[in-house]
């Protein structure tokens, strides 16, 4: 935090797993940058999340589909 570096880099995209209150999972995906004031000093951070379960779980669908035909063909 005090120098502001971030591993994985600032504004990467990271994905994570998440639940809700209600015990629902979800997929989340979400960057972090660290804001500086003038001095270059970590004044604080900002971060977006996203929901993309429903993304996630259609790659997994036509993942998993994939695999069934290349089955198939052997």
């Amino acid at each position: 935090m005090d120098t502001g570096d971030s591993h994985p880099g600032t504004g990467d995209l990271l994905s994570v797993p998440g639940i809700r209150k209600s015990g629902q999972r979800v997929s989340l995906e979400f960057s972090i940058v660290a804001l500086k004031d003038a001095h270059g000093e970590v004044a604080g951070l900002a971060a977006i999340m996203r929901d993309v379960t429903k993304r996630f779980e259609e790659v997994r669908s036509l993942k998993a589909e994939l695999a069934a035909a290349k089955r198939g063909e052997r």
